[in-house]
């Protein structure tokens, strides 16, 4: 209890603010709160991305109780997700508010609670903006979420949850028609992509991938705002790596890789106009076989701004069932067997690495 306490506290007297050049990693659980009891505090830790960290330079907590309450389903496998917002200014992540933490014990996803999106910018400041699920009825779970950093969000998850909102000017959502499951949502140079994994395709009868949006002639739509908009798959997922979650391509979109929750990390390269599948990245496992969730990755972000791309993630490993005690991890792509190391650890059972992405900016 007390490494735990110790690593939830981090150092925030020394750093009031993020730093740029950061990771930012959001993270579930204080060390107390049981995962499956599907309800968990949340954090946003700030690591550096060149070392091994053994706590988090910088900590925000995201509130529990009041007009900012905000949480997610800490036990579900699809929930926290992490994005950057394109003009770098915001991270963002999905989940429930309008409820205080456990005031409404259970399944979120299964209980009368407003859906919505979490912002935060680089001065810890936190605004949630909440919606009614379309379907109370239907088991809807929000899985992520993209944002132009100007009140418009994309959001991603099953049943309806892809969709738009921008609170001050549709007031209710917009769900993409053709696309009622979606894995994973982000903005790469002021365009949307959004992921399917194996599981997502099957409901929708479309294939594992990273698709992109056109309208009905087929032309490209930047960043969609229609019901009709359809899709367009742009990279196909390659067998067997179809537990496809997060991806992350380079500005001129001619390299990308996906996160699968098993497989690990997947390398894709566009030649001759046609993406092909360049290599894995296997990840080394910390728990024994036995008693460990899962051997992949969920949340990833890439630096292209070097020659090399460097390769940051969360592992999807853990205890009982579920992602906990794992990692953030870093490979610098110089071949199919770059090494893979850890730059953060999470020292309990009962907290858990979810999205990743780097840390907001004051401005451009």
């Amino acid at each position: 209890m007390v490494a735990t306490v110790a690593f939830a506290g981090a150092v925030q007297a020394q750093n009031a603010t993020f730093l740029p050049g950061q990771l930012a990693v959001l993270r579930t659980g204080d060390g107390a709160v049981n995962p499956h009891l599907k309800q968990a505090p949340l954090f946003v830790d700030q690591f550096d991305p060149n070392g091994f960290n053994a706590t988090p330079s910088f900590t925000l907590p995201i509130p529990t109780n009041g007009a900012n309450s905000f949480f997610f389903n800490s036990h579900a496998a699809t929930e926290g997700l992490l994005t950057r917002s394109s003009d770098r200014r915001l991270l963002a992540f999905a989940g429930y508010g309008g409820v205080n933490l456990l005031e409404k014990p259970g399944t979120p996803s299964l209980l009368d609670i407003q859906r919505g999106f979490c912002t935060v910018d680089a001065t810890g400041i936190v605004h949630t903006y909440l919606y009614s699920a379309h379907d109370s009825a239907e088991k809807v779970n929000p899985r992520g979420v993209a944002t132009d950093g100007s009140n418009s969000f994309w959001g991603c998850g099953n049943a309806g949850g892809t969709l738009y909102f921008n609170p001050i000017t549709t007031k209710t959502t917009v769900q993409f028609q053709p696309l009622q499951n979606s894995r994973s949502v982000k903005i790469i140079n002021q365009n949307l992509f959004v992921a399917l994994n194996g599981a997502d395709g099957i409901a929708v009868d479309e294939a594992p991938g990273i698709y992109q949006f056109t309208d009905k002639a087929g032309k490209r739509l930047a960043l969609p705002r229609q019901a009709d908009a359809t899709i367009d798959l742009m990279l196909p997922a390659t067998a067997p790596y179809t537990k496809n979650v997060a991806f992350d391509m380079n500005p001129s979109q001619t390299m990308a890789y996906l996160s699968d929750t098993v497989g690990g990390i997947q390398k894709y390269i566009k030649t001759g106009g046609t993406w092909k599948f360049a290599y894995n990245f296997a990840i080394p496992q910390n728990i024994p076989a036995a008693a460990n969730h899962a051997t992949g990755c969920f949340g990833l972000a890439v630096d292209f701004s070097g020659p090399t791309p460097v390769i940051y993630a969360t592992t999807t490993e853990g205890y009982g069932g579920t992602v906990n005690s794992n990692r953030v991890i870093r490979i610098v792509d110089t071949n199919a067997t770059a090494t893979v190391t850890t730059v953060a650890q999470a020292p309990s059972d009962k907290m858990a690495f979810r999205g990743i992405d780097f840390t907001p900016e004051n401005g451009r």
